[in-house]
């Protein structure tokens, strides 16, 4: 514990010295320019918001936000100063995608925008023109990039944007010129160009966001659509090695999906996380009961304690598969907190069984961690849901809905869910959706009559 905690100061004492360093030089090179500081009152706004106010999902830390802040500035600056183009072609839009794709967050993409309104205005003299017409165009950006699953639909979002920049300097400069919109409306081709080609060139995005996945550790709905493709090795090898195991994940995918679509978490996310979260059971497939074929328990013959080992190691050979074929790290904490530290509890019940008098419980827990995130813990939550959902003898609408509140319970009561920012609001609709799609799933079928045709001819001949 008290290593843990020098490291933990140790790693806050370094972001703090990085975001100094940040805000020194910038603070340098915009007195060198002769550029207003204002930008930097929005950058320490956003060091703030997501490092400290927790507002932003993702593990993002105050040195990687400033990373990506002196680059805008970077670039801005080489646009404007170093190779003298108009404040219009600095790439506000194409930074917003980057980072509205990055981190999912409207607010925190909304605080991005306005940084770029200040950075554009302060680099053009307090030009509140350029200010404004970037604000648009990187705020319309935001807007039609949020959790897009295409990546032509980025390309999209970014032509339309530096319309949108066009349409709100083009105005701007009439009525500052006092025109008419009728004896002024030719357009300025050469801003016209200027503004299509900074949204076209958005499309570089694409080009770099595996690289910045890379360094904020998160992962993107394009990257989240590959990962997705059945054709994927690792999915390819759970199809093929445990069948079993891989319909399994394709019900927990469905519940999640709905469940986080219900509370406004990542439904992608969840589903393409559904889709992994078990595939360390390849392993030793026969060792887990949906992989079972002709119901030979083949723990019948095992300690305990051994078949225990095979259950929780399924969760580190998963971590490890997944590493080995190079999945993002987001699809990886599925894997490794799905479980939690919940108990083994079929193979704890049977130890308490033959040695009553010592304590199990410790020895029976998944090693963990708990669900980190929204998604993460819908995921393990549905994942017993299903299992469970396969024991019920009658799966009555009623029966359906009192296992799902009771797996629910079971884990807010056990603090499985303290640390996936969940609230009890949010408990509910997952619930209600759990119910709903268990339902659809265990459908009732009328009986149809047979078919006694073929046995009539047969009579008659």
């Amino acid at each position: 514990m008290k290593i843990f905690s020098e490291k933990k100061h140790f790693d806050l004492f370094s972001q703090i010295f990085l975001a100094a360093i940040f805000f020194l030089v910038s603070g340098i090179v915009f007195f060198k320019y002769s550029i207003d500081i204002s930008p930097l009152i929005f950058a320490l706004l956003l060091v703030l918001y997501a490092g400290y106010f927790k507002k932003v999902d993702v593990s993002i830390y105050p040195h990687d936000l400033c990373l990506l802040a002196a680059l805008a500035v970077f670039v801005s600056i080489f646009f404007a100063i170093t190779l003298r183009l108009p404040g219009y072609a600095i790439p506000a839009i194409g930074f917003t995608i980057l980072v509205t794709l990055l981190f999912d967050n409207l607010e925190f993409s909304f605080l991005f925008s306005l940084f770029f309104f200040s950075l554009g205005a302060s680099i053009e003299g307090g030009n509140l023109t350029i200010g404004t017409s970037l604000f648009a165009g990187a705020l319309s950006a935001t807007l039609l990039s949020f959790r897009v699953r295409k990546r032509f639909e980025v390309i999209k979002a970014g032509i339309f944007s530096g319309v949108v920049q066009f349409l709100v300097a083009f105005v701007i400069e009439k009525v500052k010129q006092e025109q008419g919109f009728v004896s002024g409306l030719s357009p300025d081709i050469n801003l016209l160009s200027i503004c299509l080609l900074n949204g076209l060139a958005a499309s570089v995005v694409l080009i770099i966001l595996p690289i910045f996945e890379y360094i904020f550790r998160v992962v993107t709905n394009p990257s989240l659509l590959e990962l997705s493709d059945l054709n994927h090795p690792l999915l390819r090898r759970l199809i093929l090695e445990a069948p079993g195991t891989y319909q399994h994940s394709l019900v927990v995918a469905n519940l999640s999906e709905a469940a986080a679509e219900s509370i406004g978490a990542n439904a992608l996310l969840a589903r393409v996380g559904s889709y992994y979260h078990d595939v360390g059971k390849m392993i030793k497939p026969n060792y887990f009961v949906e992989n079972i074929i002709g119901f030979k328990d083949i723990h019948k013959d095992l300690k305990p304690s051994m078949s225990k080992l095979i259950i929780i190691n399924h969760v580190k050979d998963g971590v490890d598969l997944a590493k080995k074929y190079h999945v993002n790290p987001r699809i990886i904490d599925f894997i490794s907190e799905h479980h939690g530290k919940t108990l083994v509890y079929y193979f704890y019940q049977r130890a308490k069984e033959l040695e009553p008098e010592v304590q199990h419980e410790e020895e029976y827990r998944y090693g963990g961690p708990k669900p980190q995130s929204k998604e993460t813990a819908i995921v393990s939550i549905a994942d017993t849901v299903e299992a469970l959902s396969r024991t019920l003898d009658e799966p009555t609408p009623s029966r359906i809905e009192e296992m799902v509140r009771e797996v629910v319970r079971k884990r807010f009561r056990d603090g499985e869910l303290d640390e996936s920012n969940l609230t009890l609001k949010d408990l509910e609709k997952i619930t209600q959706k759990f119910t709903h799609v268990l339902n659809a799933l265990f459908h009732t079928r009328i009986n149809y009559p047979k078919d006694d045709s073929d046995q009539r001819q047969k009579t008659k001949d």
